[in-house]
């Protein structure tokens, strides 16, 4: 899907963060500070699914990779982790978004509504 359409059909729930750049992810990778986990480096959000862009440690490196996330609702707060595509990292918003939609398209995920059925449990009450 188009970045314009999307941003039309789902307004402030489209957002592209960028957190750091392609050329600080280099140095940070450099320097492979070796209590260095895990960052955000860009995220997309779309509506009930967002792409990361992710620097996180793998072996004695430090790796860039993909996180696809989603969440139950447009307003829910809350994200799980659905799948970690294999695709060539980019930190460019158009290229990210032909990964995450190529995802939704494959695994019939939705931008507006949950791609999950709801299971009925027990459920607690406030105290």
């Amino acid at each position: 899907m188009k970045r314009e359409t999307l941003k039309k059909r789902l307004g402030n729930r489209y957002r592209f963060e960028e957190k750091l750049s392609l050329e600080e992810v280099k140095e940070i990778q450099r320097q492979n500070v070796k209590g260095f986990c895990e960052c955000n480096v860009s995220v997309l959000t779309a509506g009930c699914v967002r792409i990361s862009a992710v620097l996180y440690r793998s072996g004695g490196s430090l790796r860039l990779g993909y996180d696809i996330l989603v969440r139950e609702s447009l307003d829910a707060l809350e994200w799980i982790c659905y799948d970690n595509p294999n695709d060539e990292v980019s930190l460019e918003e158009d290229r990210m978004l032909a990964v995450l939609d190529r995802v939704v398209r494959e695994n019939g995920l939705s931008y507006t509504e949950s791609s999950f059925r709801r299971l009925k449990g027990k459920s607690r009450k406030p105290v």
